[in-house]
């Protein structure tokens, strides 16, 4: 295991792999010292809609930054249960970056002893779509750890700990640094609309009533511009390197077109709205996101037509806020009962089939659930 402080280095090409449990970012104020009080601990949690990003400027892993609006969605969840007491622990059949948060977890606690299982009994279906299936499920498999060692952390404190320490898995072995903006962990820990800024600092969650999202996975092959479909994308999605490098050529256009209005937007409207817990004014305001956004940047990789016919038709059906998710291909609207819900379900099914698959109901909002078997739960 190496530590270091928050500045950690890298040598040699930032997404090399590096085995699970190396290149940890540990502060000293982050180290503790706790026993398991909590002997199984079940932890569910939804998936991520990422809104929009803020700055390109700020994605430097392995420091997290970029920033962007979220809110959980229940279309699909991970389940994850930890068990202690066990004869070996049995986390080999976990994905590398999973069990390189199961190594993080037991440094900062100095935990030495090999005696707890970790089963992922359900696990969201998609990866590198719009879902934040790794960062959902390395989350989990944080809180859940903290729950069985009776909270040795607090929800801000493993916000930290986990945006300076994000990975993805490389394969089925190793792991790579990525590009975290904190919105995945901060859905997760927070509930309801969050707001990050572009520097990774959690400004404040915006309480929701019952809101519905609408998701559904975009068919990349069919959505895809020439120039994305080019880039080898469509088999592998955005991800280490090559997500490096369109960020770079493509996204970087899109800040020098759209970034000082994005920042002042920022700036003078939605900080102040999430700071008062303005669910109303952030209603009022949201859509201004897909005029400056990554909505308006993804337009430069997918079908301009299918997305604004998408939006297009998600307002007709009542949407308090449509999008595309993170860099997609999936794209979600937001609705404020289950019947615009069933409505915009199956207009996607009508009008949106050969761009769009598997529409997807689910509450938004919500905040992982844990559930121990002794003590309170968190």
């Amino acid at each position: 295991m190496q530590s270091s402080s928050v500045d950690t280095h890298v040598e040699g090409n930032l997404f090399d792999g590096f085995m699970p449990g190396r290149n940890f970012c540990i502060r000293n104020e982050w180290l503790r010292k706790s026993m398991i009080a909590n002997p199984r601990v079940d932890v569910v949690s939804p998936g991520r809609i990422h809104f929009s990003l803020f700055d390109y400027n700020h994605m430097r892993p392995p420091l997290p930054g970029g920033g962007g609006i979220g809110i959980s969605t229940g279309a699909f969840t991970n389940n994850v249960v930890l068990q202690s007491g066990m004869k070996g622990s049995a986390i080999d059949h976990l994905p590398p970056a999973a069990q390189h948060i199961f190594m993080l977890f037991k440094a900062l606690l100095g935990y030495e002893r090999d005696d707890i299982s970790v089963a992922v009994n359900k696990k969201m279906p998609y990866s590198h779509c719009g879902y934040g299936s790794n960062v959902t499920l390395n989350t989990s498999l944080f809180w859940g750890l903290n729950a069985m060692f009776n909270y040795p952390f607090t929800r801000e404190e493993a916000f930290a700990i986990l945006t300076h320490n994000y990975i993805e898995s490389t394969d089925d072995k190793k792991v790579h640094w990525g590009f975290d903006t904190g919105v995945g962990e901060a859905v997760l820990l927070f509930g309801g609309f969050v707001l990050i800024d572009e520097r990774c600092k959690f400004v404040n969650s915006v309480s929701v009533p019952e809101l519905y999202t609408v998701i559904a996975k975009g068919n990349m092959a069919a959505l895809a511009c020439e120039d994305y479909i080019s880039r080898g994308l469509v088999e592998n999605g955005e991800t280490g390197s090559v997500e490096a490098q369109i960020n770079e050529e493509v996204g970087m256009v899109h800040q020098l077109k759209y970034g000082k209005s994005l920042k002042a937007f920022l700036d003078e409207q939605l900080i102040p709205i999430f700071e008062a817990d303005d669910y109303e004014g952030l209603c009022r305001r949201i859509w201004t996101l897909n005029d400056l956004g990554t909505f308006k940047r993804m337009q430069m990789s997918y079908k301009r037509e299918v997305m604004l016919g998408f939006e297009e038709a998600a307002m007709s059906k009542g949407a308090i806020y449509c999008g595309i998710s993170s860099t997609g291909p999936s794209m979600f609207g937001i609705m404020d009962n289950a019947a615009k819900a069933a409505e915009f379900k199956k207009e996607i099914e009508e009008r949106f089939s050969a761009y769009f698959e598997f529409p997807t109901i689910g509450p938004a909002g919500h905040a992982l659930t844990v559930s121990i078997t002794q003590g309170e739960s968190g």
